[in-house]
């Protein structure tokens, strides 16, 4: 399974893209998330992300046990 696909040289098309997890412009390289084609800035922003995503999963098991 594919986690992520890290980008190199290439600037997004279509229109202008910015991080998911800290909102700067995105410019040549970035990651992007295959499953939701979220796109970060660099493997720090991309971790965050994960973190707070896995966080609000463990989150809502609580609540529903």
């Amino acid at each position: 399974m594919i986690k992520f696909v890290l980008v190199n040289d290439r600037v997004p098309t279509r229109k202008p893209f910015f991080c998911a997890c800290c909102a700067d412009r995105l410019e040549k390289g970035y990651i992007r998330e295959p499953s939701t084609d979220l796109k970060y800035c660099d493997m720090v922003c991309y971790g965050f992300s994960e973190t707070l995503a896995a966080i609000a999963t463990e989150d809502q098991a609580r609540r529903v046990s």
